[in-house]
């Protein structure tokens, strides 16, 4: 990948090098964290049915979208961030605003949660008996390593790497659970089954109407 001149180019918006499988990698695990990995499932699974999916299925509609209709304009204005549309759009107090409020989103709200379901989730997995804090605190660590020291850039290249890991984890998934049940794959369509249940399940958490108001 070539560098550019400008550093705030070069951190922010990898130098305007990045191939675009890097950049569809980086788009897909920007919006994927055990928020989703572990709370999502997890949520679906105690709801006994896949209503819950479309949080992550309207996602991939919003991000088609913004790979192809935002980002193009976006990149020949010269921006790389919202915050920068809106200060150019309205002006610096408004930049300032929306980006406070992002901050104090993430550090506040999103962040936390994605540590601590994180941490959660590689306690459980390895079995360590560590303290929750501790892992929490190296995972943030890890990350604000290579986010601060390689920018997008380092953030993009890692993100599709993880992805790979992913979609072969997301792949062994069924099929190791497959090879759980009794017979197979011609479990699923026994009679009185209940495997695939939740295709058809109503939410159980929501009350049952008759439409009417």
């Amino acid at each position: 990948m070539r560098h550019s001149s400008n550093a705030t180019e070069e951190h922010f918006a990898g130098g305007r090098s990045l191939k675009w499988y890097v950049c569809a990698g980086s788009l897909m695990l920007t919006n994927l964290s055990t928020e989703q990995l572990v709370g999502l499932n997890g949520a679906v699974f105690q709801d006994g049915c896949l209503a819950g999916i479309w949080w992550e299925a309207g996602a991939a509609l919003a991000m088609i979208v913004t790979a192809t209709v935002f980002l193009p304009r976006y990149f020949a204005l010269g921006l790389t961030a919202t915050t920068g549309f809106l200060g150019e759009r309205y002006d610096l107090t408004m930049r300032t605003i929306v980006s406070v409020i992002f901050l104090i989103y993430y550090s506040l709200v999103l962040c936390p949660v994605v540590l601590y379901t994180g941490a959660l989730a590689i306690r459980d997995m390895f079995d360590l008996d560590v303290p929750h804090w501790v892992v929490s605190t190296v995972i943030g660590l890890l990350g604000a390593a290579y986010a601060l020291l390689g920018g997008v850039k380092g953030i993009a290249v890692s993100d599709c790497m993880y992805g790979i890991g992913l979609l072969i984890a997301g792949l062994w998934v069924p099929i190791a659970a497959l090879q759980v049940l009794p017979g197979g794959v011609t479990s699923l369509f026994e009679e009185g089954s209940s495997y695939l249940q939740p295709l058809v399940a109503t939410s159980m958490r929501l009350p049952q109407t008759d439409g009417s108001l």
